[in-house]
């Protein structure tokens, strides 16, 4: 599918009907998301596809949140990995047959002493573009999956991990919900491309 026509097929759907997805085609999406780019390619990420725990996480969702999330097949928590100290250190370890010795000692020594000087708000900014790329990548797989989906915000990420039995290292940043729908959904309104150009 060409990437323009992918685009104008996704839509943020609210509503699914009862079409079982198959686990194959979400892992292939989740997959497929996994090649977005990362700053420093550490991949902060971390995909929980929640299925049995769906109601226990819909509760302390507003009422149409919760009703998403209820109806949807699949929710995926996308988290990111908050030690980014020890997430190069795991790129080392684990790419240690495919990275140079340079590229090796980046993610053992370069990178680690970098993050370690981030302070909270630099970690939150760092964290949230990366979050932010391979979400949109991941829906726009589903999309090409022929899968409907939507990202919520609107969920209490205090108890996220608690439910979900996650390590607190790993921190929420989005709810991403999975399934079929029956709705017919018009593009939304998007503002005319040259009143968002600038030319110097």
């Amino acid at each position: 599918m060409k990437f323009l026509e992918l685009n104008k097929k996704r839509h943020a759907v609210k509503h699914f009907n009862d079409k079982l997805v198959d686990y194959k085609d979400l892992r292939t999406a989740i997959e497929i998301a996994t090649l977005s780019p990362s700053a420093n390619n550490l991949q902060p990420w971390k995909f929980v596809v929640v299925k049995d725990k769906k109601a226990e996480l819909a509760q302390s969702m507003p009422g149409p949140n919760r009703k998403q999330v209820e109806e949807a097949q699949y929710v995926v928590a996308l988290f990111t990995d908050t030690d980014l100290v020890q997430r190069s250190r795991k790129i080392a370890r684990i790419g240690v047959k495919s990275l140079s010795n340079d590229q090796l000692s980046y993610y053992m020594e370069t990178l680690p002493a970098r993050f370690a000087a981030f302070d909270d708000q630099h970690k939150g900014e760092y964290l949230a573009l990366n979050a932010g790329i391979v979400a949109m990548n991941f829906v726009l797989a589903l999309t090409d999956q022929g899968l409907a989906s939507n990202m919520i915000l609107g969920f209490d990420k205090s108890v996220t991990n608690d439910i979900l039995n996650i390590d607190h290292r790993f921190q929420p940043e989005l709810l991403i919900t999975v399934g079929y729908s029956d709705e017919t959904l018009e593009p939304s309104y998007r503002l005319p491309v040259d009143d968002l150009i600038e030319r110097r």
